[in-house]
């Protein structure tokens, strides 16, 4: 018995032993605590591809109102949709996104979330209360790959970016999300927009009636108006004329009962592919209400100039009849021909005076 006792206190006394800092002749030793973490999962993002809404605010180019169908989206949140729009946007309009983000740590885990604009921070991302979400149902969770929402791991967003006037360009809009753990990740869906394009019109060739004769119609030449570099921006087509056309060399120079030759004395004629201006009736007149001119064609086919005001709503839609007959992609032209009913009498060169045209982004 005296044996057996002897071996049981010297394993105890190495097993203490085994556990205690021990000081050697050589060197020294010590324990370290061992952290044991559970969870720390990386977050995922999934996006609604479906419901991106676009929102013109106070917007350079005021244009919704007239080609586009306002409407509210699933997550109750109102928008337009403008069918011949492609993906540009200008100053002031918003565009919003809609995503869950998921945390198998927790919701509380997830931190912030965020819109990227080329990978900086551009826009911010707020959550969406449970209670205003009654469609969170398969049908819509559909959208999101077919995902089995929990309230306990998710938390859907509503992610919305203001364009700013110091923006251009084609730009990559993404969403980041960080947790608690200092984890960052980008969504692997991006949306390509074109901020803030340049825009512009130009007229190949120049109007010249020639010489003509007091009391006749005239024709002039046909010119070209062309939408280039707009970087496939859509512009509406407008025009007008100044109100007298007035001889320079001869400021005294007698056209009707005044010095010049008067706006209403111009009509116009344009074709664009299979669309003309001579079925104008004004069904459409776009952002125009043409107070000076009705904008219908005469039985000739050729429609009055209006005068030009300096303001759009003022002129004359060209080609006014069809919703898109007007419209100018980049890269389009529309031809145009104007006539003049030479006033009686009427004696000089009459050179000092414009038509105006101008596109509208649609």
């Amino acid at each position: 018995m005296k044996k057996a006792l002897t071996f049981l206190v010297l394993v105890m006394a190495l097993f203490a032993l085994s556990v205690m800092p021990m000081v050697l002749a050589d060197g020294d030793d010590t324990d370290g605590p061992i952290i044991i973490t559970t969870g720390n999962h990386v977050p995922v993002i999934y996006v609604d591809s479906t419901q991106r809404t676009w929102y013109p605010n106070d917007q350079t180019f005021h244009t919704a109102t007239a080609y586009g169908t306002p409407g509210v989206n699933l997550y109750g949140d109102s928008g337009f949709t403008v069918p011949e729009r492609g993906n540009y946007v200008f100053t002031g309009e918003t565009v919003t996104y809609y995503v869950i983000v998921e945390d198998e740590d927790g919701q509380a885990d997830i931190d912030t979330v965020r819109v990227l604009k080329d990978g900086i921070g551009a826009g911010s991302c707020s959550e969406i209360p449970m209670p205003a979400l009654p469609w969170l149902d398969g049908a819509v969770l559909a959208q999101y790959g077919g995902l089995t929402y929990s309230d306990a791991t998710m938390n859907t967003y509503r992610c919305r970016v203001i364009i700013q006037s110091s923006w251009s360009g084609a730009s990559e809009f993404e969403v980041e999300a960080t947790d608690d753990h200092a984890h960052v990740v980008t969504s692997t869906w991006s949306d390509l927009l074109n901020v803030n394009p340049a825009l512009s019109l130009t007229l190949t060739g120049s109007v010249d009636f020639g010489t003509v004769t007091p009391g006749t119609t005239a024709t002039s030449n046909s010119v070209y108006l062309n939408s280039v570099g707009s970087d496939g921006v859509v512009m509406d087509t407008y025009i007008a004329s100044d109100d007298y056309f007035t001889d320079p060399s001869n400021p005294g120079a007698i056209c009707g009962v005044a010095n010049g030759i008067p706006y209403d004395a111009f009509d116009y004629y344009a074709t664009k592919g299979s669309f003309n201006s001579g079925a104008n009736n004004n069904a459409f007149p776009g952002l125009s209400v043409a107070t000076t001119s009705t904008c219908i064609a005469d039985p000739d086919e050729y429609t009055q100039m209006p005068s030009h005001s300096g303001y759009v709503q003022d002129m004359c839609r060209i080609i006014n009849h069809d919703r898109g007959a007007s419209f100018l992609s980049q890269g389009q032209s529309m031809s145009l021909t104007f006539q003049l009913d030479v006033p009686t009498p009427c004696d000089g060169s009459f050179t000092d005076g414009s038509f105006h045209f101008a596109g509208r982004v649609v």
